[in-house]
């Protein structure tokens, strides 16, 4: 399941993984959510706190990256905070962000990946 956190504010839009991410997560919470920050913002910036995740639907839309990977342009920074099961995810973000624009944090760090990502 994918959670909007509302500590989203602004051109920030923050996200809780818990359990396994399905294609639903994707177009109902994901999609959503980036389309207003897309376009209320010409810059975003991303949070997720992936420390609760056990896994992904890996024939979902969730191992292209697709939406990240095509607004590079419009992307500031984003803090990935992770737990035991989070490589997989973290690794497809990874892929789908500019270089160094990114910091990931370990479970415990999420009010200092948030502070990170607001800076």
């Amino acid at each position: 399941m994918l959670e909007s956190l509302p500590v989203s504010q602004g051109n920030i839009v923050c996200f809780r993984a818990v359990g396994t991410l399905t294609e639903e997560d994707y177009a109902d919470v994901f999609i959503p959510a980036m389309t207003e920050v897309l376009t209320q913002f010409p810059m975003f910036r991303l949070y997720a706190d992936l420390s609760r995740l056990l896994g992904w639907d890996e024939a979902s839309s969730w191992e292209t990256g697709e939406t990240l990977h095509s607004n590079l342009h419009k992307f500031e920074r984003a803090a990935i905070v992770g737990g035991p099961s989070w490589a997989g995810l973290a690794l497809v973000l990874r892929e789908s962000l500019p270089p160094n624009a990114y910091e990931f944090f370990t479970d415990g760090n999420q009010k200092r990946a948030l502070d990170w990502v607001k800076g």
